[in-house]
């Protein structure tokens, strides 16, 4: 009975490992938004958004920083992190995996009013896109966007 259970943990060690590490991407990179490729809800935003960020990931966090300076700063184990925005509000987003797929829940407050987003974040065309799948619950009523971002 000893033998069996080891020789079941020892499975479970390495396929679980061996699973778990080929399903996390790395979003680690320069990103640039490709309008062309996006849905921003709006054609005039097509042509008038130029977007960068730069990502770092580590296996416990992922960092953004955007082209004004602004840094974003998560934890990828499901708990709960908390960034200031520009704006002077601030967002708190609990981050989770689902296969190679990064799952994002935010709630944001400014000026007083609560923001819900979900959003998953992917790897495509061999890692040289990221796809950033948005839903936004505002105030105002939902909104989705599908951003696509080219690896420069």
């Amino acid at each position: 009975m000893r033998g069996f259970f080891l020789a079941v943990l020892a499975v479970v060690m390495v396929f679980g490992t061996s699973v778990r590490a080929h399903a996390v991407a790395d979003f680690s990179g320069t990103w640039a938004l490709d309008g062309s490729k996006s849905d921003l809800g709006t054609p005039a935003a097509k042509t008038q958004m130029k977007v960068v960020l730069v990502i770092k990931q580590t296996e416990n966090t992922l960092s953004i920083q955007r082209a004004t300076g602004d840094v974003a700063l998560y934890k990828l184990d499901g708990s709960e992190s908390v960034n200031t925005l520009p704006n002077g509000g601030q967002s708190k987003t609990v981050m989770t995996w689902s296969g190679d797929t990064l799952v994002g829940k935010t709630v944001s407050t400014i000026n007083g009013s609560e923001m819900k987003m979900a959003d998953k974040r992917s790897l495509s065309a061999g890692g040289r896109e990221m796809v950033l799948e948005l839903s936004m619950h505002m105030p105002s009523g939902e909104r989705k966007q599908r951003l696509v971002y080219a690896k420069q």
